[in-house]
Protein backbone atom coordinates (compact mmCIF):
# COMPACT_ATOMS: atom_id res chain seq x y z
CA UNK A 1 0.00 0.00 0.00
CA UNK A 2 2.98 2.98 0.71
CA UNK A 3 4.55 1.71 -2.34
CA UNK A 4 1.32 2.73 -4.53
CA UNK A 5 1.03 5.78 -2.08
CA UNK A 6 4.67 7.16 -2.89
CA UNK A 7 3.81 5.98 -6.86
CA UNK A 8 0.60 8.48 -6.64
CA UNK A 9 2.92 11.40 -5.37
CA UNK A 10 5.08 11.34 -8.13
CA UNK A 11 1.85 13.49 -9.96
CA UNK A 12 2.39 17.11 -9.19
CA UNK A 13 -1.14 18.15 -8.57
CA UNK A 14 -1.62 14.80 -5.86
CA UNK A 15 -3.55 16.45 -2.63
CA UNK A 16 -3.54 14.67 0.50
CA UNK A 17 -6.16 14.80 3.24
CA UNK A 18 -5.46 14.54 6.76
CA UNK A 19 -8.87 15.07 8.36
CA UNK A 20 -11.66 12.53 10.51
CA UNK A 21 -14.75 15.21 10.18
CA UNK A 22 -16.89 13.92 7.84
CA UNK A 23 -17.69 17.47 6.05
CA UNK A 24 -13.94 17.97 5.68
CA UNK A 25 -13.15 14.91 3.82
CA UNK A 26 -16.57 15.72 1.70
CA UNK A 27 -15.66 19.86 1.07
CA UNK A 28 -12.13 18.33 0.25
CA UNK A 29 -13.36 15.69 -2.65
CA UNK A 30 -15.86 18.42 -3.70
CA UNK A 31 -13.16 20.91 -4.42
CA UNK A 32 -10.99 18.16 -6.80
CA UNK A 33 -14.22 17.46 -8.63
CA UNK A 34 -14.91 21.04 -9.33
CA UNK A 35 -10.88 21.08 -10.48
CA UNK A 36 -11.47 18.38 -12.59
CA UNK A 37 -9.15 16.12 -10.37
CA UNK A 38 -8.10 12.93 -8.88
CA UNK A 39 -9.80 12.38 -5.68
CA UNK A 40 -7.43 13.05 -2.66
CA UNK A 41 -5.46 10.86 -0.90
CA UNK A 42 -6.81 10.35 2.61
CA UNK A 43 -3.92 9.48 5.13
CA UNK A 44 -4.45 8.28 8.79
CA UNK A 45 -2.05 10.59 10.99
CA UNK A 46 0.11 12.94 10.73
CA UNK A 47 3.55 11.02 10.96
CA UNK A 48 2.02 9.63 7.48
CA UNK A 49 1.52 12.98 6.21
CA UNK A 50 4.64 14.24 7.07
CA UNK A 51 7.22 11.26 5.91
CA UNK A 52 5.11 12.01 2.46
CA UNK A 53 6.09 15.58 2.69
CA UNK A 54 9.68 15.36 4.03
CA UNK A 55 10.78 11.25 2.55
CA UNK A 56 12.05 10.05 -0.71
CA UNK A 57 10.73 11.29 -4.28
CA UNK A 58 8.38 13.85 -5.57
CA UNK A 59 6.36 15.77 -2.87
CA UNK A 60 2.66 16.32 -2.67
CA UNK A 61 2.09 19.62 -4.31
CA UNK A 62 -1.10 20.38 -1.25
CA UNK A 63 -1.85 19.09 1.44
CA UNK A 64 -5.11 19.62 3.08
CA UNK A 65 -5.31 19.40 7.04
CA UNK A 66 -8.26 19.23 9.54
CA UNK A 67 -8.41 21.96 12.34
CA UNK A 68 -6.51 20.38 15.05
CA UNK A 69 -5.07 17.01 13.50
CA UNK A 70 -1.48 18.30 12.81
CA UNK A 71 0.96 17.36 14.99
CA UNK A 72 3.61 19.72 16.32
CA UNK A 73 6.42 18.21 13.55
CA UNK A 74 3.76 18.77 10.31
CA UNK A 75 2.90 21.95 11.50
CA UNK A 76 6.50 22.77 11.86
CA UNK A 77 7.32 21.43 8.34
CA UNK A 78 4.43 23.03 7.04
CA UNK A 79 5.29 26.38 8.52
CA UNK A 80 8.76 25.80 6.55
CA UNK A 81 9.28 28.66 3.97
CA UNK A 82 11.38 25.91 1.91
CA UNK A 83 8.32 23.04 2.10
CA UNK A 84 7.87 22.25 -1.32
CA UNK A 85 4.44 21.41 0.02
CA UNK A 86 1.48 23.88 0.11
CA UNK A 87 -0.31 23.52 3.00
CA UNK A 88 -4.03 24.49 3.57
CA UNK A 89 -5.40 24.64 7.14
CA UNK A 90 -9.29 23.59 7.18
CA UNK A 91 -10.83 25.31 9.63
CA UNK A 92 -14.42 25.15 11.94
CA UNK A 93 -16.05 28.58 12.57
CA UNK A 94 -13.68 30.97 15.56
CA UNK A 95 -11.14 28.28 14.94
CA UNK A 96 -7.70 30.13 13.80
CA UNK A 97 -4.60 28.59 11.25
CA UNK A 98 -1.31 28.42 13.09
CA UNK A 99 0.89 31.84 11.62
CA UNK A 100 2.07 31.27 7.92
CA UNK A 101 -0.64 29.28 7.21
CA UNK A 102 -3.36 29.46 4.78
CA UNK A 103 -7.29 28.46 6.37
CA UNK A 104 -10.49 27.74 4.33
CA UNK A 105 -13.83 26.89 5.80
CA UNK A 106 -14.91 23.71 4.79
CA UNK A 107 -16.71 24.61 1.51
CA UNK A 108 -15.52 23.09 -1.70
CA UNK A 109 -15.79 26.06 -3.86
CA UNK A 110 -13.88 27.64 -1.40
CA UNK A 111 -11.41 25.25 -0.89
CA UNK A 112 -10.80 24.62 -4.85
CA UNK A 113 -9.85 28.43 -5.61
CA UNK A 114 -7.30 28.01 -2.50
CA UNK A 115 -6.07 24.63 -4.10
CA UNK A 116 -5.62 26.67 -7.54
CA UNK A 117 -3.78 29.56 -6.52
CA UNK A 118 -0.56 29.61 -4.83
CA UNK A 119 0.19 30.18 -1.36
CA UNK A 120 2.17 33.92 -1.22
CA UNK A 121 5.56 34.03 -1.32
CA UNK A 122 7.73 36.26 0.84
CA UNK A 123 8.82 39.56 -0.10
CA UNK A 124 12.37 39.50 -0.63
CA UNK A 125 14.81 42.12 -0.32
CA UNK A 126 18.02 43.39 -1.58
CA UNK A 127 20.80 41.86 0.33
CA UNK A 128 23.73 43.55 1.00
CA UNK A 129 26.33 43.01 3.45
CA UNK A 130 25.26 45.04 6.31
CA UNK A 131 22.25 43.10 6.31
CA UNK A 132 23.87 40.15 6.26
CA UNK A 133 26.23 40.80 9.05
CA UNK A 134 23.27 42.32 11.11
CA UNK A 135 21.29 38.65 10.13
CA UNK A 136 24.45 37.05 11.21
CA UNK A 137 24.17 39.13 14.89
CA UNK A 138 20.75 38.26 15.39
CA UNK A 139 20.84 34.58 14.74
CA UNK A 140 19.27 34.93 11.18
CA UNK A 141 21.02 31.94 10.03
CA UNK A 142 19.24 28.42 9.88
CA UNK A 143 19.78 25.06 8.66
CA UNK A 144 17.88 22.14 6.81
CA UNK A 145 19.26 18.29 6.64
CA UNK A 146 19.58 16.74 3.43
CA UNK A 147 19.57 13.28 4.41
CA UNK A 148 22.11 10.13 3.20
CA UNK A 149 21.59 6.61 3.04
CA UNK A 150 23.76 3.74 3.13
CA UNK A 151 23.76 1.62 -0.04
CA UNK A 152 24.68 -1.80 0.87
CA UNK A 153 21.84 -1.63 3.64
CA UNK A 154 19.58 1.78 2.97
CA UNK A 155 20.03 2.53 6.70
CA UNK A 156 20.10 6.16 7.21
CA UNK A 157 23.46 7.35 8.73
CA UNK A 158 24.01 11.33 8.01
CA UNK A 159 22.74 14.86 7.08
CA UNK A 160 24.80 17.48 5.72
CA UNK A 161 23.44 20.74 6.65
CA UNK A 162 22.73 23.53 4.30
CA UNK A 163 22.25 27.24 5.13
CA UNK A 164 19.39 29.40 5.01
CA UNK A 165 18.71 32.89 6.18
CA UNK A 166 15.00 33.72 7.65
CA UNK A 167 13.39 36.21 9.42
CA UNK A 168 10.24 37.47 9.00
CA UNK A 169 9.75 38.62 4.73
CA UNK A 170 12.67 36.98 4.64
CA UNK A 171 13.67 33.43 3.32
CA UNK A 172 16.99 33.03 1.14
CA UNK A 173 19.08 29.57 0.15
CA UNK A 174 22.68 29.18 0.47
CA UNK A 175 23.18 30.27 -3.14
CA UNK A 176 21.81 33.83 -2.65
CA UNK A 177 23.72 34.94 0.35
CA UNK A 178 27.17 32.51 1.08
CA UNK A 179 29.35 34.28 -1.80
CA UNK A 180 28.00 37.60 -0.73
CA UNK A 181 29.93 36.20 2.95
CA UNK A 182 33.02 35.47 1.04
CA UNK A 183 33.10 38.87 -0.91
CA UNK A 184 32.21 41.19 1.91
CA UNK A 185 35.11 38.59 4.69
CA UNK A 186 32.09 37.26 6.46
CA UNK A 187 33.15 33.45 5.83
CA UNK A 188 34.38 33.08 9.56
CA UNK A 189 30.97 34.46 11.17
CA UNK A 190 29.07 32.46 8.54
CA UNK A 191 30.98 29.18 9.41
CA UNK A 192 30.41 29.85 12.95
CA UNK A 193 26.77 30.31 12.74
CA UNK A 194 26.20 27.67 10.78
CA UNK A 195 28.47 24.98 12.35
CA UNK A 196 26.54 26.00 16.20
CA UNK A 197 23.38 25.68 14.53
CA UNK A 198 23.52 22.74 12.68
CA UNK A 199 25.05 20.51 15.46
CA UNK A 200 22.72 21.80 17.87
CA UNK A 201 19.85 20.96 15.99
CA UNK A 202 21.30 17.43 15.13
CA UNK A 203 22.04 17.06 18.80
CA UNK A 204 17.96 17.81 19.41
CA UNK A 205 16.67 15.88 17.06
CA UNK A 206 19.20 12.66 16.83
CA UNK A 207 18.50 11.10 19.84
CA UNK A 208 20.16 7.75 20.47
CA UNK A 209 20.59 7.19 16.24
CA UNK A 210 24.01 7.24 15.42
CA UNK A 211 23.38 9.97 12.32
CA UNK A 212 26.64 12.01 11.70
CA UNK A 213 26.69 15.63 10.14
CA UNK A 214 28.55 17.03 7.35
CA UNK A 215 28.89 21.26 6.12
CA UNK A 216 30.66 22.96 3.87
CA UNK A 217 33.67 25.45 4.44
CA UNK A 218 35.40 27.21 2.12
CA UNK A 219 38.96 26.66 1.37
CA UNK A 220 40.01 30.01 3.44
CA UNK A 221 38.48 28.68 6.86
CA UNK A 222 39.75 25.24 6.56
CA UNK A 223 43.45 25.71 6.14
CA UNK A 224 42.98 28.20 9.94
CA UNK A 225 44.93 26.59 12.46
CA UNK A 226 42.20 27.50 15.36
CA UNK A 227 39.56 25.64 13.41
CA UNK A 228 40.23 22.25 14.83
CA UNK A 229 39.87 23.93 18.26
CA UNK A 230 36.91 26.26 18.45
CA UNK A 231 35.24 23.05 16.07
CA UNK A 232 35.85 20.90 18.78
CA UNK A 233 34.83 22.96 21.75
CA UNK A 234 31.37 23.56 19.77
CA UNK A 235 31.18 19.56 19.35
CA UNK A 236 31.25 19.28 22.68
CA UNK A 237 29.04 22.29 24.16
CA UNK A 238 26.62 20.27 21.39
CA UNK A 239 27.83 16.25 23.06
CA UNK A 240 28.39 15.35 19.38
CA UNK A 241 31.59 13.66 19.54
CA UNK A 242 33.97 14.62 17.04
CA UNK A 243 34.00 11.57 14.61
CA UNK A 244 30.70 12.21 13.91
CA UNK A 245 31.30 15.78 12.12
CA UNK A 246 32.63 15.72 8.38
CA UNK A 247 33.61 19.01 6.93
CA UNK A 248 32.59 19.65 3.19
CA UNK A 249 35.91 21.06 1.19
CA UNK A 250 33.36 23.59 -1.56
CA UNK A 251 34.95 24.18 -4.62
CA UNK A 252 34.27 27.63 -4.61
CA UNK A 253 38.10 28.32 -3.93
CA UNK A 254 41.20 26.51 -6.60
CA UNK A 255 43.32 24.58 -3.74
CA UNK A 256 47.10 26.32 -5.07
CA UNK A 257 48.96 25.38 -1.97
CA UNK A 258 48.80 21.53 -1.26
CA UNK A 259 51.14 21.78 1.33
CA UNK A 260 49.00 24.11 3.32
CA UNK A 261 45.79 22.30 2.70
CA UNK A 262 47.37 18.69 3.96
CA UNK A 263 48.87 20.27 6.61
CA UNK A 264 45.21 21.35 7.61
CA UNK A 265 43.83 18.02 6.65
CA UNK A 266 46.07 16.35 9.12
CA UNK A 267 45.10 18.76 12.09
CA UNK A 268 41.79 18.26 11.73
CA UNK A 269 42.21 14.21 11.57
CA UNK A 270 44.03 14.10 14.79
CA UNK A 271 41.04 16.36 16.45
CA UNK A 272 38.77 13.64 15.32
CA UNK A 273 37.54 15.82 12.28
CA UNK A 274 36.94 14.03 8.81
CA UNK A 275 37.21 15.77 5.23
CA UNK A 276 35.03 15.80 2.26
CA UNK A 277 36.57 16.73 -0.88
CA UNK A 278 32.87 17.88 -2.58
CA UNK A 279 31.19 18.12 -5.71
CA UNK A 280 33.81 16.13 -7.66
CA UNK A 281 32.88 16.38 -11.24
CA UNK A 282 33.73 14.65 -14.71
CA UNK A 283 36.92 15.91 -16.10
CA UNK A 284 37.51 17.88 -12.29
CA UNK A 285 41.55 19.31 -12.09
CA UNK A 286 40.41 18.55 -8.30
CA UNK A 287 41.15 15.11 -9.14
CA UNK A 288 44.85 15.18 -8.16
CA UNK A 289 43.73 16.51 -4.36
CA UNK A 290 42.44 12.78 -3.85
CA UNK A 291 46.11 11.46 -2.70
CA UNK A 292 45.48 14.16 0.33
CA UNK A 293 44.36 12.67 3.40
CA UNK A 294 40.80 13.31 3.19
CA UNK A 295 37.72 11.17 4.98
CA UNK A 296 35.79 11.08 1.61
CA UNK A 297 34.78 12.41 -1.95
CA UNK A 298 31.58 13.80 -3.05
CA UNK A 299 30.27 13.20 -6.18
CA UNK A 300 28.50 16.05 -8.01
CA UNK A 301 25.18 15.61 -9.00
CA UNK A 302 25.67 15.75 -13.01
CA UNK A 303 28.24 13.12 -12.63
CA UNK A 304 25.78 10.42 -10.72
CA UNK A 305 22.32 11.62 -12.52
CA UNK A 306 24.77 10.99 -16.08
CA UNK A 307 25.54 7.46 -14.65
CA UNK A 308 22.92 5.17 -16.08
CA UNK A 309 23.07 6.30 -19.88
CA UNK A 310 26.87 7.55 -20.07
CA UNK A 311 29.64 4.86 -19.85
CA UNK A 312 32.25 7.65 -19.56
CA UNK A 313 30.41 8.71 -16.26
CA UNK A 314 30.54 4.97 -14.93
CA UNK A 315 33.71 4.32 -15.80
CA UNK A 316 34.94 7.60 -14.35
CA UNK A 317 33.01 6.70 -11.13
CA UNK A 318 34.29 3.39 -10.30
CA UNK A 319 37.69 4.50 -11.20
CA UNK A 320 37.26 7.15 -8.21
CA UNK A 321 35.96 4.78 -6.11
CA UNK A 322 38.94 2.19 -6.59
CA UNK A 323 41.07 4.88 -5.66
CA UNK A 324 38.92 6.00 -2.40
CA UNK A 325 38.82 2.79 -0.96
CA UNK A 326 42.65 1.79 -1.21
CA UNK A 327 42.67 4.88 0.89
CA UNK A 328 40.13 4.09 3.00
CA UNK A 329 37.70 7.32 1.89
CA UNK A 330 34.40 7.05 1.72
CA UNK A 331 32.33 8.22 -1.78
CA UNK A 332 28.98 9.47 -1.20
CA UNK A 333 26.97 9.56 -4.92
CA UNK A 334 25.13 13.45 -4.63
CA UNK A 335 21.97 13.70 -7.05
CA UNK A 336 20.56 10.47 -6.70
CA UNK A 337 17.01 10.90 -7.64
CA UNK A 338 15.36 7.26 -9.16
CA UNK A 339 15.94 4.13 -8.95
CA UNK A 340 17.87 3.93 -11.80
CA UNK A 341 20.33 6.26 -10.81
CA UNK A 342 20.49 4.23 -7.17
CA UNK A 343 21.15 0.53 -8.56
CA UNK A 344 24.04 2.74 -11.03
CA UNK A 345 25.87 4.15 -7.83
CA UNK A 346 25.09 0.81 -5.97
CA UNK A 347 26.90 -1.53 -8.60
CA UNK A 348 29.72 1.21 -9.13
CA UNK A 349 30.47 0.64 -5.28
CA UNK A 350 29.47 4.24 -3.66
CA UNK A 351 28.87 4.07 -0.31
CA UNK A 352 26.45 6.96 0.42
CA UNK A 353 23.59 8.25 -1.45
CA UNK A 354 22.06 11.74 -0.93
CA UNK A 355 18.93 13.08 -3.65
CA UNK A 356 15.63 13.36 -3.58
CA UNK A 357 15.14 9.57 -3.94
CA UNK A 358 16.57 9.91 -0.63
CA UNK A 359 14.88 12.69 0.88
CA UNK A 360 14.51 16.30 0.17
CA UNK A 361 15.98 19.39 2.82
CA UNK A 362 14.07 19.43 5.67
CA UNK A 363 13.74 21.35 9.04
CA UNK A 364 15.70 20.13 11.68
CA UNK A 365 12.17 18.85 13.68
CA UNK A 366 10.97 16.80 10.73
CA UNK A 367 14.57 14.62 10.72
CA UNK A 368 12.28 11.55 13.56
CA UNK A 369 9.34 11.14 11.29
CA UNK A 370 12.25 10.70 7.86
CA UNK A 371 13.94 8.31 9.82
CA UNK A 372 11.08 6.75 10.79
CA UNK A 373 9.56 6.84 7.38
CA UNK A 374 12.90 5.36 5.57
CA UNK A 375 13.82 2.59 8.02
CA UNK A 376 10.09 1.39 8.21
CA UNK A 377 10.31 -2.10 6.05
CA UNK A 378 7.85 -1.55 4.22
CA UNK A 379 9.49 1.73 2.32
CA UNK A 380 10.67 0.64 -1.29
CA UNK A 381 13.74 1.95 -3.21
CA UNK A 382 13.35 5.60 -4.09
CA UNK A 383 10.85 5.71 -7.39
CA UNK A 384 11.25 8.14 -10.00
CA UNK A 385 9.90 11.59 -9.55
Amino acid sequence: MLTRRRRALSTPATVLLLANDPAVIAATRDAMRRMAGPPPMLVATSAEALSHMVGPGAAPRHLVVESGAGSSALLSAAQDPFNGTDVIIVTRPGEEAPAGLRQVPAEGARLAAALASAAPGATLPASDAAALAAGLARGEITVRFQPMVRLADRRPVMVEALARWERPGLALGANAFIPLAEHAGLAPQLTAAVAQRAMTDLAAQRGARPIRLSFNLPLSELVKPDLPRWLGLMAARAGLPAADILLELTESTQVRDRALLRRALNRLRLAGFGVLLDDLALDDGRHRLLDLPFAGVKLDRKLVIAMPEERRARAEVERIVRHAHRNNMLVIAEGVTDTHIWRAVAAAGCDLAQGFGVGRPLPPAALPAWIAAWSASAVPEPQAP
